[in-house]
């Protein structure tokens, strides 16, 4: 029996692999397939009819869902005192779907905490639209910025000290994932971050489980994404 795990993102999106998740299985005549993300029936069936004899995903509460990490960078921003915030949306089309789910959750975030909805912003990983949009969120009264990932928020870093801006104190920025270079970034940046060798862990031993025809069991609470703050918040 042939055990093969992915994420389905980055299968899914056409351009990256230009073939759908079932048709990968398919190919390769995968038995078991499992994804950190929920799976919609349509996907999971088209599994089964491409030879997969289970399918598996986590439940929404046991792993680091991109909508839960969009929240967690406002809530801890709100929570040092910001009332406006912004939002650094990546251009790359293919990032556009796992960055819409991460702005909804700093949407939910602002909403339930009373606050506008976040000003979301274009950007690319250069100096120039970057500076464009950290002086366009000055002008809006935006005093600190959620950025898709980690990368998206050193480059905001960047520009921002060439266009004579300071973090946190014009404005704050937080970021996402924990790359390394998250931490010996100027400032170091304050992001969200997850153990992935635990999820995978958790991954892998629900598929045996099942295999066992045992009910999985997950730890929803040591899967939980989680804020680590430094110096850019």
């Amino acid at each position: 029996m042939r055990l093969e795990a992915y994420e389905r993102a980055s299968l899914e999106s056409p351009g990256i692999t230009g073939r759908s998740l079932p048709d990968v299985c398919a190919a390769i005549d995968a038995s078991v397939v499992a994804s950190l993300d929920p799976l919609d029936d349509d996907t999971a069936q088209a599994l089964r009819d491409a030879g997969a004899d289970i399918v598996f995903t986590t439940e929404v509460e046991a792993h680091p869902t991109m909508q839960g990490m969009g929240r967690l960078q406002a809530e801890h921003l709100i929570a040092l005192g910001h009332r406006r915030l912004g939002y650094a949306m990546p251009e790359h089309p293919l990032l556009r779907n796992i960055a819409g789910d991460r702005l909804l959750g700093v949407a939910e975030a602002c909403a339930r905490a009373g606050i506008d909805p976040p000003l979301a912003l274009d950007t690319e990983l250069d100096t120039a639209t970057m500076a464009r949009a950290a002086r366009r969120w000055r002008r809006e009264s935006v005093t600190a910025v959620c950025a898709y990932n980690d990368e998206v928020a050193i480059a905001l870093l960047s520009a921002m000290r060439r266009a004579k801006l300071a973090a946190p104190g014009d404005l704050a920025v937080m970021g996402a994932d924990d790359i390394p270079l998250a931490q010996v970034a100027d400032p170091p940046l304050s992001t969200i971050a997850f153990d992935l060798e635990k999820v995978g862990r958790s991954l892998a031993e629900a598929v045996v489980a099942s295999l066992s025809d045992r009910k999985p069991r997950l730890t929803p609470a040591s899967l939980a994404p989680h804020v680590i703050h430094r110096a850019s918040t």
